[in-house]
């Protein structure tokens, strides 16, 4: 993005949060009069926070310093998450999205009940740790049960792979004493014709239609496998989904989203949740949609 914004002419830079101390420095001073005023400096420079005017902000990284113990690399790590984000908050610009309305909007829970109220159908679902009432669950949906992460967390580390929403299968049920150590996520199986993504940036709004029941690995997570080469196409949405979209956004203070639907073979559109960092480089690639431009106009719009 930030090189797509140089070639139109605009000043932007790209700041990596991992490159902090190597060798990327952060300084922000409060005055006795009440003065503020910070810098970061690196290799694209030195910006001052009265430069800024929109900042896109998504999923930064926080390095561990190899060079520290353990317990003193993860003292760091804090300390400079907290610090970047201690400015970030001060800054006075247009955000796309602003880092605590992503992390509340990141919120499994929270997305279900807003989507709710606002008329979406979401699926029946039930969050816990008990393996009773996972019993009750699984026999209320027929065993027609999936599991969905409530996080970006990866099994392995950072270095790991991600967990795909799968169904509950026999497996599961012998082991579902398990779900002790930590509540999941579960919910009803919907059968689906195709799956929505829907990208949301500023007051425009992007549906497209992902044809993952063409390929076994795709039914239940279209993440899984080759996205590729699943069939992709823009989709009309209903005047009220699209209505119930922007205001879910607005809800949750945000200006830029990925919301993803089912629509199920009987017409339905059912929420599944919305991503507030979401990709759609894909999509433009795939079926030629100016995502890119669009978000760009938009940040450049508050510079």
């Amino acid at each position: 993005m930030a090189l797509h914004l140089q070639k139109r002419g605009v000043k932007a830079v790209r700041f990596h949060p991992q490159s902090l101390g190597r060798p990327d420095t952060l300084s922000c001073e409060f005055g006795p009069r009440g003065q503020l005023n910070w810098r970061l400096e690196g290799a694209y420079g030195v910006l001052k926070d009265r430069e800024v005017g929109s900042v896109w902000y998504r999923r930064p990284l926080f390095a561990l310093d190899p060079e520290l113990s353990p317990e003193e690399a993860q003292f760091a790590q804090t300390e400079s998450r907290e610090a970047v984000l201690g400015l970030f908050r001060l800054t006075e610009a247009f955000w796309v999205n602003r880092p605590d309305a992503i992390r509340v909007a990141e919120s499994k829970p929270l997305q279900l009940k807003l989507a709710q109220q606002l008329g979406f159908r979401v699926p029946h679902t039930l969050l816990t740790n008990d393996p009773v009432r996972f019993q009750e669950f699984y026999e209320k949906c027929n065993g027609a049960v999936i599991f969905k992460v409530m996080t970006q967390g990866a099994l392995g580390g950072s270095e790991g792979k991600g967990v795909y929403t799968s169904l509950v299968t026999s497996w599961h049920l012998r082991n579902f004493e398990a779900i002790r150590r930590a509540p999941c996520l579960f919910q009803e199986h919907i059968p689906k014709a195709v799956d929505l993504r829907i990208t949301v940036i500023g007051e425009k709004i992007f549906p497209v239609e992902i044809h993952s029941q063409d390929h076994r690995q795709s039914v239940v997570d279209w993440r899984k496998g080759n996205t590729a080469r699943l069939k992709h196409a823009a989709h009309q949405l209903p005047p009220k989904i699209e209505a119930q979209c922007f205001e879910l956004l607005r809800s949750l203070k945000l200006v830029y989203g990925a919301i993803d639907l089912i629509l199920t073979p009987q017409g339905e559109y059912v929420f599944l949740e919305i991503n507030p960092s979401g990709q759609f480089a894909w999509i433009e690639t795939l079926i030629k949609l100016p995502l890119i431009d669009t978000l760009a106009d938009l940040l450049q719009s508050h510079t």
